[in-house]
């Protein structure tokens, strides 16, 4: 394909249009009655146009705008199911303190966690047993699962929320 005919084709939307000076219009012209393929090229995209007005634009479904505002309004989340879980996160964290006997049974706690990695660290110098395996407190679990579960619950509610706290 010689040049003038890349340069043609690239000057065929603006000949279509009216968007070429007289001159250049008679340049062209001249260049399409004696190549068949801008000829060709020429034909094709001057139908475009009609081909294009012949197609219909779909209908939009009856429900559009209502489906759209109901879902924009549910990404909405009220203070109280936003702030809610952390209500319920201190209530847990509240039942576990007095669970754990106040002071004395947090205190009890950090005392056996510190035993437990001394005889841990003392095993991996080979100066001391693994220490027993605790006795398993199923009431103690199942608090720590559910605050677990209502803090991702949480931080899901926020995330939703991210760019608007921002």
């Amino acid at each position: 394909m010689a040049a003038i005919c890349v340069w043609v084709r690239e000057q065929l939307e603006p000949l279509i249009d009216g968007d070429l000076a007289p001159a250049r219009v008679d340049e062209l012209r001249g260049h399409l009655a004696a190549c068949e393929a801008c000829r060709e090229h020429y034909a094709e995209a001057s139908s475009l146009p009609t081909r294009l007005a012949v197609v219909r634009t779909p209908e939009p479904p009856l429900n559009l705008v209502r489906d759209v505002l109901r879902r924009v309004r549910g990404d909405r989340v009220g203070p109280m199911r936003l702030w809610g879980p952390l209500g319920l996160e201190l209530v847990l964290f509240l039942i576990t303190l007095w669970y754990m006997s106040g002071f004395g049974g947090l205190y009890l706690l950090v005392q056996r966690t510190a035993a437990d990695a001394g005889a841990v660290l003392g095993w991996d110098l080979g100066q001391a047993n693994l220490p027993p395996p605790a006795a398993g407190d199923l009431f103690l679990l199942l608090l720590c699962g559910l605050l677990v579960a209502t803090t991702l619950y949480h931080l899901t509610l926020l995330a939703r929320l991210g760019l608007r706290l921002s």
